[in-house]
């Protein structure tokens, strides 16, 4: 008896295993068959799997009902087809498969091509959509840069309390929110900013060309109203106070040319050699006044002249 048991026990175990051995790669469900390719790191494989089945609901008019479009962007872009990641993952968007793995790639492939628009558009709903998603970090700090880059300066500022306290810290995020106040007019802001720069980075262009501006048109302008002031009631008292006035604005033009100086060699522009000799002339050092003057002449008409 016993013996019998054991031999109808071993004919239920044997069946089970005929019937698992008889399963093949082949007969598994298309949408596991792309997976497990997928798992194994068979990139090629699956996505051939998973571009038939996408091309089938796509056949039914039922493309918004695939599942397949970020899984088959993904592994397309790992295999280097950026546009057909891109057609998968821009059909993907419009599911309700989407998810925060959709845009990452997005983001990614829209910095890959230059396209600054959708990328700053894709990030800007990856931030608002997935405050906590994988990488939201570096997302909110990519944003901040494309903001700058495209001279949305106000979204800019307003986006900077959200950079990481890190990327605050380093002088490539600084000059950005320096170029934004700048862009914003908001002189005080941008002046702080420039000497808090300097500090660190004392070859910073951006800092050093504000700087050397602000102090040159400071001095200039109230040059051009004093005197005018002066032509138009040339009185004692307003020749005194024109005297008075010269003594700020000789101090502001000698911080444009401390200014100048070191941004010149860093950027050795027309724009600039005029500024210096401009500099230069309203302190009388008319020898350095003529030498940067036809430096810039040179400049210009060798159309080196970038402003």
């Amino acid at each position: 008896m016993n013996s019998l048991i054991k031999y109808k026990n071993f004919l239920s175990a044997l069946m089970i295993i005929i019937i698992f051995s008889s399963f093949s790669y082949a007969s598994i469900k298309p949408k596991d068959k792309g997976l497990i390719a997928y798992k194994k790191g068979d990139y090629k494989i699956a996505l051939a799997i998973w571009s038939k089945d996408i091309a089938k609901y796509e056949r039914r008019n039922k493309a918004l009902k695939c599942p397949y479009y970020t899984k088959a962007g993904e592994v397309a872009y790992k295999l280097g087809k950026i546009d057909l990641a891109r057609k998968y993952l821009e059909a993907g968007r419009y599911t309700p498969f989407a998810n925060q793995e959709t845009y990452i790639l997005l983001a990614k492939i829209y910095r890959k091509v230059n396209n600054l628009s959708l990328e700053i558009t894709t990030l800007e709903y990856y931030v608002k959509h997935f405050p906590n998603g994988k990488d939201i970090v570096p997302f909110t700090n990519r944003l901040f840069e494309t903001y700058v880059e495209s001279e949305n300066w106000r979204e800019a500022v307003d986006l900077w309390p959200k950079v990481s306290e890190k990327v605050r810290n380093e002088i490539k995020y600084k000059t950005g929110l320096l170029k934004s106040y700048i862009g914003l007019k908001e002189e005080k802001k941008a002046t702080a900013l420039s000497h808090e720069i300097l500090k660190s980075d004392s070859k910073n262009i951006t800092a050093l060309s504000f700087l050397a501006k602000k102090y040159f048109w400071l001095a200039e302008n109230s040059y051009q109203a004093e005197n005018k002031a002066y032509k138009k009631n040339p009185s004692r008292t307003q020749y005194a106070h024109l005297l008075k006035a010269y003594k700020l604005i000789t101090i502001n033009f000698k911080r444009a040319l401390y200014y100048f100086r070191k941004l010149y060699p860093l950027k050795s522009t027309y724009r600039n050699a005029l500024y210096l000799g401009d500099t230069y002339a309203r302190l009388s050092n008319n020898q350095k006044a003529k030498y940067y003057h036809a430096i810039a002449e040179k400049l210009k008409k060798s159309n080196f002249s970038n402003k």
